[in-house]
């Protein structure tokens, strides 16, 4: 499939959402001086870096819902909320959970959010381990996106137990990692996970081209899942 040149998915946004997305980039910017939120700092690198590379998964989200009906969509290990912010922006009437386990990012999103006045997003702080199991998290999202450094296979253990039977599960990834696909065939097989195509896509200049994984969920999550915090890690499927 053909690289989409993110840019041009910015330009078809309405007007205002462009607007609230550089805003976004302004107020991040300001809190990321206080809080090591990104390693993006100058505002070049926030806007491609964080904000254009959460817009990729716009293709994601429009393909996996056949309605118009509001989802409910999770970003798992939001950081500094990418790709949570961005995205509920651009989609103001699906509903977003960010989940992280760092407090003070976690306190930092919340002011941006609040400054921004983004309301169909709620944030949630904890280990994915512990509140995979929790009823009010597992298997009730539509969708759940992971931009967090990780191999595939971790990723996968982390957010299947959040997605509904039927949901997608969204990765952004690097190129030519075939070997590190290949090596998630165990945990995909075991976690009732499908994969689709692949988006790949296109930054520009210096960034190059990048992807995002898609798996479907075609059963419920057996209650083996999520193990333990640090027991992925430790012996990985």
């Amino acid at each position: 499939m053909e690289a989409v040149p993110v840019q041009e998915i910015l330009t078809k946004l309405p007007a205002n959402m462009q607007k609230q997305l550089q805003k976004l980039a302004e107020v991040f910017i300001a809190e990321n001086l206080n809080l090591n939120l990104s390693a993006h700092r100058t505002k070049d690198r926030v806007w491609i870096g964080n904000i254009l590379d959460s817009l990729a998964a716009v293709i994601c989200i429009k393909e996996c819902s056949n309605t118009e009906s509001p989802m409910s969509i999770l970003d798992l290990g939001t950081g500094g909320g990418f790709p949570l912010l961005p995205l509920a922006i651009t989609f103001p009437h699906h509903r977003f959970t960010g989940l992280d386990s760092v407090k003070k990012k976690m306190d930092a999103v919340q002011r941006i959010v609040d400054a921004l006045s983004i309301a169909n997003v709620s944030l949630v702080t904890g280990r994915a381990e512990e509140l995979g199991n929790n009823a009010k998290h597992r298997e009730v999202y539509d969708i759940v996106t992971a931009k967090a450094v990780a191999e595939t296979r971790l990723l996968l253990e982390y957010c299947a137990p959040f997605v509904k039977v039927g949901g997608h599960i969204l990765l952004w990834k690097s190129m030519n990692i075939d070997d590190e696909i290949s090596s998630a065939n165990r945990a995909e097989t075991e976690l009732n996970l499908q994969r689709k195509s692949s988006i790949s896509y296109e930054l520009g200049g210096d960034w190059g081209q990048r992807q995002i994984l898609v798996y479907e969920k075609t059963k419920a999550t057996s209650k083996e899942y999520p193990r333990p915090v640090g027991s992925a890690k430790k012996s990985p499927l």
